[in-house]
């Protein structure tokens, strides 16, 4: 019995061992838990990838638009607004169920030239909360700085009289600011070089081209002047006595004669500052008059409104240094020793007249000293008169003084001589100092005005209707002979490979700015606001603005 019990224990074990119906069953319901979580792991992971993304992107984005919104160098309350305002809009509240949302973003000591930001997010899981997973703490970290490689500047400023007041006080926080933006990027083994133009009637480069070399600046300037023509008595009648009681009286009177003519003045090879004296005073005396560093323009040839500048328009070339050749040199301005006699022709008069020096106001009226682009460096290790930091650079814009008339031609034609890399300067233009990479040039052209150049005024093509040298008839003419040669100027810049962006400021602006600037670099600034707002957009198309690790 015993035996028959076992016996059928075994036979019933052997065919359940071979009955195989149920098995999948089993199998499967001994497989749910794993595969419960291997998909829970991949569709939460996915999730999470997604998320963490999304949130390297915001960040990105939010530390791109803080540094776009800096003004200068210092990362205000409004840039940090910027930058959470686009972090927010790309990753808005709830995105893909998270929660405990936090973006920060600083930039990580005074005048730095990045911004860096840190964003964080938790997200729940869908399903390996059953295995004890209950979230993703997400974290993404961000940097955005600006970069230069080899870059120079040339700010060619209109400091006319129409730029008095509030709108000199707009643009030298303008300059400030774009200086410093520029000069707070990332420069490397690059170099970063800037020079200003300060423009209205004339230049003042006398400095430049003396430090450059004293023989490109010529030794006697023709103006028209005067001399005395000595004591002579003249008969001179007039009505004398009261109202009822008058007659007709000649006296015999002595009086100084003045002979108004062109006058070529022996000046020498002197350097600005230096004293010059003449016998153009009052009754024949000696007058003494400074020279600031303005100059009139080398010889140039008459061509009309619409004509191609010849050859022999010296004052059109922008890249040729000065031969023996006295056309092809500048000239002293001398206003001290200039006199407007109205007409082409020579008088002769006993009128006293002052020179254009006593006009004061517009007439005449000599800039601040241009400055040659100089290497920029950090605040209080300038070593050499070829360097700048940002201080000395605040005190030169501080100096700018607004008066004069306004000759667009001659701001051009100096901004693209400083700058060019193969013209006057070519010894110090034409490579970077520690790299062979190509520099990026450009020209920074702000007005506020259209051309205003009247004959009777002192310019740097000398005084045009007492001594004619670009052919104008009338005040109108001249203008647009005037409104040609910088057009002219412009492209030959442009030939340069130089890049000319062009602020128009508190006017609209017009066909002849248009065509001078750059393809797409035309700005108009409606107040000083707008002024430093497209000054800080053309910094930051001329550095780089980049996401870094």
């Amino acid at each position: 019995m015993r035996g028959t019990v076992i016996r059928r224990i075994r036979q019933g074990a052997r065919k359940l061992l071979r009955d195989q119906r149920g098995n999948a069953f089993m199998l499967t319901a001994a497989a749910v838990v794993p595969l419960i979580g291997i998909v829970g792991s991949a569709v939460d992971i996915g999730r999470a990838y997604m998320t963490q993304l999304r949130l390297q992107q915001a960040c990105d984005a939010g530390v791109l638009a803080g540094r776009r919104s800096m003004a200068g160098g210092t990362y205000t309350d409004a840039a940090e607004a910027e930058a959470n305002k686009m972090f927010n809009f790309n990753f808005p509240a709830g995105i893909y169920g998270s929660s405990g949302i936090n973006f920060d973003s600083q930039q990580p000591s005074t005048g730095a030239s990045d911004v860096t930001g840190t964003a964080h997010a938790t997200l729940p899981t869908a399903l390996m909360y059953i295995f004890g997973k209950d979230q993703f703490a997400l974290t993404a970290n961000c940097t955005a700085k600006l970069e230069i490689s080899n870059v120079d500047v040339m700010l060619v400023l209109d400091v006319t009289g129409s730029m008095r007041g509030t709108r000199i006080a707009g643009l030298q926080t303008a300059a400030k600011d774009f200086f410093e933006t520029l000069s707070g990027a990332d420069i490397g083994d690059g170099q970063l070089r800037f020079g200003v133009v300060p423009y209205s009637s004339t230049v003042n480069v006398g400095q430049i081209l003396y430090n450059a070399d004293p023989s490109w600046l010529s030794e006697s300037v023709t103006l028209p002047s005067r001399s005395g023509d000595g004591w002579k008595e003249v008969e001179e009648c007039g009505w004398q006595g009261s109202k009822w009681n008058r007659e007709w009286v000649c006296e015999k009177k002595n009086r100084y004669f003045y002979r108004y003519e062109n006058r070529t003045l022996p000046v020498g090879s002197i350097a600005p500052g230096s004293e010059l004296t003449f016998n153009t005073g009052s009754n024949g005396s000696d007058e003494t008059a400074v020279w600031d560093g303005c100059i009139m323009e080398r010889q140039t040839t008459v061509f009309g409104p619409s004509e191609t500048a010849p050859s022999t328009a010296f004052d059109m070339d922008i890249e040729s240094s000065p031969t023996s050749d006295d056309a092809t040199k500048w000239k002293l301005f001398l206003p001290a020793f200039t006199y407007d006699r109205g007409r082409t022709d020579p008088e002769t008069s006993s009128t006293d007249r002052a020179s254009l020096a006593e006009y004061g106001g517009d007439t005449a009226a000599c800039p601040v000293a241009a400055m040659k682009l100089k290497k920029v460096v950090e605040d209080g290790t300038v070593v050499s008169d070829d360097e700048i930091d940002e201080t000395a650079f605040d005190d030169y814009i501080d100096d700018l003084e607004a008066k004069g008339f306004t000759y667009h031609d001659v701001g051009m034609a100096w901004g693209a001589r400083l700058i060019s890399p193969t013209g006057l300067f070519a010894s110090d233009n034409a490579k970077a100092e520690k790299n062979d990479r190509p520099i990026s040039r450009h020209i920074l052209f702000m007005t506020d005005g259209e051309m205003n150049t009247p004959r009777d005024n002192l310019s740097h093509q000398g005084l045009e209707r007492s001594l004619p040298r670009i052919g104008a008839t009338d005040n109108k003419d001249a203008i647009a002979r005037h409104n040609n040669r910088f057009r002219q100027l412009c492209e030959r810049a442009k030939r340069q490979g130089i890049t000319i962006w062009v602020v128009s400021f508190g006017v609209s602006s017009n066909s002849n700015l248009n065509s001078c600037a750059s393809s797409g670099q035309a700005y108009e600034s409606n107040d000083s606001d707008e002024l430093n707002e497209n000054f800080q957009a053309i910094a930051r198309q001329i550095s780089k603005l980049r996401l870094s690790q």
